[in-house]
């Protein structure tokens, strides 16, 4: 638990003003107070989920995932997360008469995850997007291992 002083001193807020919040925010005080600790449990479940992600194995393609990196795909809740494949095929839509198979392709993929590998999927194309200026087939194959088809042995 974090005092006063470590509080204004990592958020930058006046110590008159934590003592405000105090009184008048008293839950964003108290998450202040417990900023360790939040971040402690964040990252225990960041690791959760990347030992996770290592037991999918999805078929997806590279040029599957370029496609979804690309696209204004872009869920903010768990709920949207969960009806990812819904969203998808709504945005979709107007391509479908094009590249139907394809689109439909992603759809039934989608469909087929439950929602922590949906979660982890869309945290990936959230990070590629934030972090990569361009998603070459290395980029992709790095990000999305798990999700990846995997090449046939000869």
């Amino acid at each position: 638990m974090l005092n006063n002083r470590e509080i204004s001193d990592r958020f930058e807020v006046q110590i008159n003003t934590l003592y405000n919040w105090q009184k008048s925010k008293p839950k964003l005080y108290a998450y202040l107070k417990h900023a360790d600790y939040n971040k402690e449990r964040n990252k225990e479940i960041n690791v959760l989920l990347e030992y996770y992600a290592k037991s999918i194995n999805k078929n997806f393609s590279v040029e599957e995932i370029h496609y979804i990196i690309n696209s204004d795909i872009n869920p903010h809740t768990i709920e949207q997360i969960d009806s990812l494949h819904k969203i998808f095929i709504t945005l979709e839509a107007k391509n479908l008469s094009i590249k139907s198979d394809f689109l439909l392709g992603i759809y039934d993929k989608f469909h087929t995850m439950n929602i922590i590998e949906k979660y982890i999927f869309y945290k990936r194309v959230y990070r590629i997007r934030d972090k990569e200026k361009s998603f070459s087939k290395d980029k992709i194959e790095l990000y999305f291992k798990e999700y990846l088809s995997k090449p046939k042995e000869k």
